[in-house]
């Protein structure tokens, strides 16, 4: 198997996890709205009105570094991921692009490589940087494994600190949550391990409006997975065609 099928299916088992157990918030299926789109103030994702945000990977995940720029206004109803994996191939390093789009109950992704994209109805789709523990009951917390074990200092910003123990998963976690956003967050399924710090936070940033739009030569079609996250990342047509062995 390719690094780059691997590290999908880690991305893709991760995801699928925390979706179907409902660790994070966003699970919902019904989304309240007035007539601009903004969620009111018991449906907002985030404590900003909008940010960018930059992180990264602290270790290669299969071999790639991963590099993420979040763009979000209206407290998270619009919402966009744009990510680059990049696999140091011999002498050069190799950039697959990703980028998710979120707005009007609707998640689009896509790989700027390509002419085609999916999109999926948002049904509690997991998006890592919007974590919400307090919401959950001391019931639902200690059934998936889930504590609050103090707080820490990261940014210059106070963070609550959250580890995740679920044998009947094989996962682990720990997660530095701050206003709802993680800024160190660490999973670990099996042997497979994913860990993202943030190096930059905007707050209430001035987001430009045409970071949401949806480019118009991109066909997309509806997902056929609905656990498929708006973060997975998209193959790209250059490491598929790279020598298997090389991989």
């Amino acid at each position: 198997m390719s690094k780059n099928k691997a590290l999908q299916i880690v991305w893709g088992l991760a995801l699928s996890l925390f979706s179907a157990c409902s660790f994070f918030s966003g699970t919902e299926t019904d989304v309240k709205k007035n007539e601009i789109g903004m969620l009111p103030a018991e449906d907002r994702k985030y404590v900003l009105k909008s940010a960018i945000i930059k992180l990264k990977s602290s270790k290669p995940i299969l071999g790639s570094d991963v590099e993420s720029t979040i763009y979000f206004d209206d407290y998270g109803d619009k919402y966009c991921n744009i990510t680059d994996t990049k696999l140091k191939y011999k002498n050069t390093t190799i950039v697959t692009g990703s980028i998710s789009i979120t707005k009007n109950d609707y998640t689009y992704t896509y790989n700027p490589e390509k002419k085609t994209g999916t999109k999926s109805r948002n049904k509690g789709n997991f998006n890592p940087m919007h974590i919400d523990f307090s919401k959950m009951d001391a019931q639902s917390l200690e059934s998936n494994g889930i504590r609050k074990v103090g707080q820490s200092v990261y940014l210059g910003r106070d963070c609550d600190v959250y580890e995740m123990e679920n044998p009947s998963l094989e996962m682990t976690g720990r997660y530095e949550v701050w206003n709802k956003i993680p800024l160190k967050y660490f999973t670990k399924i099996g042997s497979s391990q994913i860990e993202m710090y943030v190096t930059e936070i905007d707050e209430n940033a001035l987001v430009p409006e045409s970071i949401f739009d949806l480019p118009k030569d991109v066909e997309f079609i509806e997902a056929t997975n609905p656990l498929v996250s708006p973060t997975e990342h998209a193959p790209s047509d250059s490491v598929l065609n790279l020598p298997e062995q090389e991989k």
